[in-house]
């Protein structure tokens, strides 16, 4: 190994993932050695060997590793075709996230990827940044009208007059999809006349006053917006008491839920996770983070089940505090977008079935914290 004269990828690395047996840390390693693949320009011979690693991930028993590998390369141009085919054909935890973003499939990878009939897979298809026709075509011969009503929402799919004609003609009754076609701007007017005559009141007037979103969908994608503001409306720089009276304020809105805490630990945001555990608990923030830090196996445990947290969120949150706790303590200095991504990719990465809204909104915040580093 030492005659590579390797300049990027790091020995230790490449040791710990093709030996260690503790698969927390081969699942760290994969991730270091696929954020080189792709940030850093590689010799030939470390090219070789990192498409070497990558296959070696690719295979790994836990799925933990090839959930590093999936999440960290997902939308990079450096992740071998080859890799990604093997991943597409993994379970839903891994094969997702590559099958929505991967650059390196082709329509033809993902029409065999349609053809599956696994319904999971073809709506992450009709997700994808950019639909070509063809593969409109595909979804809408072989998904089911939730994944049509998807990719009918999607503003990077290319539906051409005579697609969105049949689409209409086969839900005719299908509101969905037909509020998710007026959502979108690049329909022919022979198609908009069509969906003013079979749409409702209510989508007509939607339709009349120029929205461009149906109405279910914005309140989502609202929803949505306001989560999202709510977490950035509070810096963990900020005092103590403005932190913990923003928590009582989205207790007393019904908003300080399980899912704005995961989220809020995904982001690495830990003051905003102890006011808010300390708030549903009952007791002092002070209290609370004593009991979030305690080394002990009782301390964060006992929180989260003062709080009311299920098992599931509660382990969610005891290992978001760990992967924060090893960022902080691993002595490098990350700047804030950085640590930020970092603290996104290991929460995503944990082995725990993470709520799928959830899931997808932190994936969400990733993509922005790679469209912000680059």
């Amino acid at each position: 190994m030492g005659e590579l004269a390797l300049e990027h990828l790091s020995e230790d690395d490449i040791r710990i993932l093709v030996r260690h047996p503790d698969p927390e840390k081969r699942a760290n390693a994969a991730q270091r050695i696929c954020r080189t693949v792709r940030t850093s320009s590689l010799s030939d011979s470390e090219t070789q060997l990192a498409t070497d690693l990558l296959k070696f991930m690719a295979k790994d028993a836990v799925e933990m590793v090839r959930r590093a590998l999936a999440i960290t390369l997902r939308n990079s141009q450096e992740l071998p075709r080859s890799v990604a085919l093997q991943l597409i054909s993994d379970v839903d935890n891994i094969a997702l996230p590559i099958i929505e973003f991967s650059p390196v499939l082709t329509d033809e990878d993902l029409i065999e990827v349609l053809k599956s009939d696994a319904a999971a897979k073809i709506l992450a298809v009709a997700r994808r940044p950019k639909v070509s026709g063809n593969l409109v075509k595909a979804i809408v011969r072989y998904g089911d009208s939730k994944a049509v009503a998807t990719v009918a929402a999607n503003d990077g799919a290319l539906i051409d007059a005579d697609t969105a004609e049949d689409i209409l003609d086969f839900y005719y009754d299908d509101d969905l999809i037909k509020e998710a076609m007026i959502s979108r701007a690049d329909l022919p007017n022979t198609i908009m006349e069509k969906l003013i005559s079979m749409v409702s009141e209510e989508a007509a007037v939607i339709l009349n006053e120029k929205h461009k979103i149906a109405a279910p969908q914005a309140v989502n994608i609202a929803s949505q917006a306001r989560e999202r503001a709510s977490l950035d409306l509070v810096l963990d720089d900020d005092s103590d008491k403005d932190i913990r009276e923003f928590s009582l304020h989205m207790a007393q809105m019904g908003r300080l839920t399980p899912s704005f805490i995961i989220r809020a630990i995904g982001l690495g945001r830990m003051s905003v996770v102890k006011h808010s555990l300390a708030v549903l608990a009952g007791i002092s923030s002070n209290k609370a983070g004593l009991m979030m830090y305690d080394t002990g196996p009782f301390g964060l445990s006992a929180l989260c089940k003062q709080a009311g947290l299920s098992e599931l969120n509660a382990k969610i949150v005891r290992a978001g505090c760990a992967i924060y706790r090893d960022l902080e303590i691993s002595g490098i200095e990350y700047d804030a977008n950085y640590f930020q991504t970092l603290m996104l990719e290991r929460t995503l990465t944990l082995p725990f079935d993470i709520p799928e809204a959830d899931k997808e909104w932190l994936m969400e915040r990733l993509d922005a914290s790679d469209r912000q580093a680059a």
